[in-house]
């Protein structure tokens, strides 16, 4: 009875023993996160609705990005840019008679910042949420010419007033909320994120369509070294 609990007691201390390291190296792997400044690229899709007549147009459009994030303990200031990659149909209302003008857009930048809270991690996972603001724009936008599609205008005034309009749409800021997880080892982080951007029914701006504005993302982050200044 005796020899049975020491062998028990031998196997659990070299099973202490064995787990040591690796718990070590989960800390040693993250305990260089706080107050760094790291450098990022990604790339995915992005999914975005326009109203089009009756209908509602999906769009799956490729995407790449890059981004410069800094950290905290628990908290990180994540500023980013990116581009997608479409080419779709929308509408606006004309400002003169309130009819809809049929456009033809293309692309989409994104320049913005948001702010991550880190939950509780998982040996070496990061998780987080994050709260942000983008400024959104579209490349290029042009009147649709089709039997049909855009009323001809009453007037040259009243031209260059949907010419405005059309550009106007272009461009809009939007808030959005994103949930993300990252694996830290060493220096390197890849991740995986998604954002939603609430877009339905704009309408001063073409994602306008049905439904949220979703952009997957899959990455490399790096740490170039502390973002504070120690003397």
């Amino acid at each position: 009875m005796r020899s049975s609990r020491l062998v028990v007691l031998s196997l659990a201390a070299i099973a202490a023993v064995g787990l040591t390291p690796s718990a070590s190296a989960a800390q040693s792997a993250t305990q260089g996160f706080a107050d760094s400044w790291y450098w990022g690229a990604y790339g995915g899709y992005t999914s975005l609705s326009t109203a089009f007549g009756t209908q509602s147009l999906r769009t799956n459009a490729p995407t790449i990005g890059a981004e410069w994030m800094i950290t905290r303990q628990k908290f990180a200031l994540n500023i980013f840019a990116d581009q997608s990659y479409f080419t779709t149909s929308s509408t606006i209302t004309s400002p003169t008679s309130g009819a809809p003008l049929a456009v033809n857009i293309n692309d989409m930048r994104r320049v913005g910042f948001d702010l991550m809270l880190f939950t509780p991690e998982y040996r070496m996972f990061k998780p987080y949420v994050g709260l942000g603001y983008s400024f959104n724009f579209i490349n290029s936008a042009s009147l649709r010419t089709c039997a049909g599609c855009t009323p001809t205008a009453s007037s040259q005034a009243a031209a260059d007033s949907n010419q405005k309009a059309i550009v106007d749409a272009r461009t809009m800021g939007k808030v959005f909320a994103n949930v993300g997880v990252m694996y830290i080892y060493k220096r390197f982080a890849p991740f995986a994120q998604i954002s939603v951007m609430p877009t339905q029914g704009a309408s001063d701006w073409y994602i306008n369509g049905t439904g949220f504005t979703t952009i997957w993302a899959v990455g490399l982050r790096y740490n170039f070294g502390t973002s504070i200044e120690k003397w």
